[in-house]
């Protein structure tokens, strides 16, 4: 009996101090119309009433808000926030608050605000953020940022604690076997949380965590710092096998891993069923080794049958121990001949993070797919035996040429433009892909953007296939200039009149670079230097200028109306050199009625986007992987939605082309999953029923070669001409039988263009 009891008595307190349990430090119900004078609604929120215990409102325009400056929460690391409401459409709130309640934002700062995601369906949604704002000491006021274009109710906000008075813990050792319970503070939260933690890091270099997940995804370590607000975090890539791994972070590169933190938490994927085994806090990577395949297949865009093709084998240690590979093993079919392999065909051992290549040369004599197998033997954590099918294709029937072949445009009934990115003038800048994503390896190689002669390749292969116009990204800061290395080649290009092109103005520039002056000095240089190409691109007559970040020159000049005065007068200077003016095309996602307002005021003509991903992944805050299917599926109502709200501004609707910047940010990046030709290819249909139904003149296209980003379609060895060979179906005029064959440099005997690899010795 006295056992029974002392369970009883162990489970009760269990009971109480669970952090979904230890109750509410202040809570706002919103009973009656008294609330209000609490949480003030700004004017970009309309018919703002409470009935039956909800708050209910429309949010009209772009910064809708309510605030709260009539409270004294004494704010402590371990209190979260809870927000119960409900819209009819998905978006991306914030939680803004302060100790302080003067200022130049009345106290309010972005360092102190937490992000959130809105499901948008109309069912009932607990928001759970954990703000950190235990440096406030007091937090003095709170403000709920909303979105536009929705409906809100919200039944109750209240703050908790979820601390319960445990004493820290200072070792960063954790044992879960799969058993989270202790680390859930609300059902609702994708943060898993340990009891309050007090450890110095400054010797904590690696994160090691051990799990395992049914689906592939993004986690994340959280923590939070001792003398800074908000929570940190550093993001990681997991499998979806159901196997058990270790995944070891250097979080001592992340610059606020630093002192003391009073939190420590993991973030798991929503999507997954994750079984968290582990996590430990230590000066080295820990666990065993693991290779893991990065990619097996052709190295190269053309295969073509009769010819050594070159078959890349890349592999990485992901596991915390060295790990060797004894044996590697290459099964061919019959019909496919070995006609070279690598000198070693093992590897003595492989340490946390490096990279080993095995490369072979194979021969087919017919043209098909064929199913080649690799296998890797030796002792430890190898992956298991991989297998790919190669399609070897017929040799394209063209005499050997002395430089690239000209030419042959396809008509089209819009004007087809595609973003352009000239940031590959270096062999240093392709290591990131030819690390992380070599299947991206571009037809032309790891080329050099300077050289006329790859440009020439690249002016055929739009023009054969649709692309009228290239939208250049350009750089210009206070006249200091950038990676205009592109244009340079360009107009020194044979073929440079069949293409036209464009500046985008690509001025995410700092604080206060815009001047009055500076934009008088930057158009007299587009005037002298771009305007008079012959093929330059002109919208209703002038020439085009697209300008990344509008919002930007208005902040450093001050005002709509400065803006207004001096784009007038850099119509004047197009004017005044024998121009019609100048069409100016803004960039960017502010599609607010006041938005919109301040650009034709300010003399824009047009609007488009360098992106357009749909509402799911616009509507994300945590989420870092998704499927390009939700880009073709709501890509449509984009474009409508922002057609509508462009009114009197020329709306031009983006064909999005892909993200997965994994090779520029690694396990920070966002992943759009899953684009194929076809996909792509169902994209541009939605795409040109737009232009038609809308009398659009002009379709844009995503980046075409933003390799590091992962938004391209230029020919490359994952695709090879299969993304352009969609554009040209969906959009070109005449007969197919009359198109031009898309050739590549290899079939007329051109090229390499790669740039010459570094001597490992050196």
């Amino acid at each position: 009996m006295r056992t029974t009891t002392h369970r009883v008595i162990i489970l009760v307190v269990a009971i109480l101090l669970s952090p979904s349990v230890l109750g509410d430090v202040v809570r706002w119900d919103f009973e009656s119309d008294l609330d209000l004078r609490e949480w003030v609604p700004n004017s970009h929120l309309s018919n703002v009433v409470i009935e039956d215990g909800v708050l209910r409102a429309a949010a009209i325009d772009w910064d809708p808000f309510l605030l709260c400056r009539s409270t004294a929460i004494e704010a402590t690391a371990y209190q979260y926030v809870v927000i119960r409401l409900r819209a009819d459409g998905p978006g991306i709130g914030e939680l803004f608050w302060s100790g302080e309640l003067e200022g130049q934002y009345g106290g309010l700062t972005e360092r102190k605000k937490v992000r959130f995601s809105v499901e948008g369906d109309d069912r009932w949604q607990e928001i759970v953020v954990f703000p950190f704002w235990h440096t406030e000491r007091v937090v003095r006021q709170l403000r709920l940022d909303l979105y536009q274009g929705a409906h809100f109710e919200i039944d109750w906000v209240c703050v908790r604690d979820w601390g319960g008075g445990r004493s820290p813990n200072a070792f960063g050792v954790w044992g879960l076997g799969g058993d989270v319970a202790g680390w859930q503070i609300h059902p609702g939260a994708l943060n898993l949380f340990a009891p309050p933690v007090r450890i110095d890091v400054s010797d904590k270099t690696w994160v090691t965590v051990q799990l395992k997940s049914d689906r592939p995804g993004v986690a994340a370590v959280l923590w939070a710092l001792e003398d800074a607000p908000g929570v940190q975090s550093e993001d990681f890539s997991i499998l979806g096998d159901g196997k058990l791994h270790a995944y070891n972070l250097r979080i001592a590169d992340n610059p606020a891993w630093r002192g003391r933190i009073l939190a420590f938490g993991i973030r798991l994927p929503a999507e997954a069923k994750a079984w968290l085994e582990s996590v430990r806090l230590g000066k080295e990577p820990s666990g065993p080794g693991e290779i893991e395949f990065c990619y097996f297949g052709f190295e190269d865009g053309t295969n073509r049958v009769g010819r050594p093709c070159r078959l890349l084998a890349q592999v990485v240690n992901r596991g915390g121990g060295p790990q060797g590979v004894r044996g590697v093993h290459l099964i061919l079919p019959e019909a496919v001949q070995l006609v070279s392999e690598p000198a070693k065909l093992y590897h003595p051992g492989l340490e946390h993070g490096e990279i080993a290549r095995f490369t072979w040369e194979i021969a087919a004599a017919k043209a098909g797919s064929y199913r080649v197998g690799l296998l890797f033997s030796g002792k430890g954590s190898l992956p298991p035996q991989q297998t790919v099918s190669l399609q070897f294709t017929e040799p394209v029937d063209r005499p050997a040429a002395d430089y690239v072949p000209p030419p042959r445009p396809v008509k089209t009934a819009v004007d087809i433009c595609a973003f352009y990115f000239p940031g590959w003038d270096t062999a240093q800048k392709w290591d990131c892909v030819r690390d992380v994503a070599p299947y991206r390896k571009p037809l032309l190689g790891y080329y050099d953007e300077s050289n006329p002669e790859c440009v020439d390749w690249q002016i055929k292969w739009a023009v054969e296939n649709g692309i009228s116009c290239f939208l250049v990204d350009w750089y210009w800061v206070e006249g200091r200039r950038q990676l205009t290395h592109w244009f340079e080649a360009y107009q020194r290009a044979r073929y440079r009149d069949f293409l036209k092109v464009a500046i985008m103005w690509a001025n995410h520039n700092p604080p206060n670079t815009h001047s009055v002056d500076d934009l008088l000095s930057v158009t007299r240089h587009w005037i002298e230097e771009y305007f008079p190409l012959k093929s330059y691109y002109h919208i209703d007559g002038k020439p085009a200028v697209f300008i990344w970040s509008p919002r930007g020159i208005r902040a450093d000049l001050g005002s709509v109306e400065t803006v207004r005065e001096t784009l007038r007068r850099s119509q004047a200077l197009a004017r005044e050199a024998g121009y019609e003016g100048i069409t100016f095309v803004a960039m960017g996602n502010d599609f607010s009625g006041t938005g919109v307002q301040a650009l034709l005021e300010e003399g824009y003509a047009g609007i488009t986007t360098y992106h357009e991903w749909g509402s799911t992944v616009d509507g994300a805050v945590s989420t870092k992987l998704f499927d390009f299917r939700d880009v073709v599926r709501e890509s449509t109502a984009a474009w409508r939605r922002k057609n509508r709200a462009a009114g009197s501004l020329h709306y031009y609707p983006l064909v999005d082309t892909g993200w997965d910047s994994r090779p520029w940010h690694g396990d920070k990046a966002m992943v759009i999953q899953g684009r194929t030709p076809q996909l792509f290819e169902e994209l541009l249909w939605q795409g040109r029923s737009f232009c038609v139904e809308n009398d659009k003149p002009i379709l844009v296209l995503g980046p075409v070669n933003e390799w590091g980003e992962g938004s391209y379609i230029e020919p490359c060895t994952e695709f090879g001409f299969e993304m352009l060979e969609a554009v040209r179906r969906v959009f070109a005029n005449g007969d197919a039988a009359d198109w031009p064959a898309n050739t590549a440099p290899q079939d007329v005997g051109r090229g390499p263009y790669d740039f010459p690899l570094p001597d490992p010795h050196d």
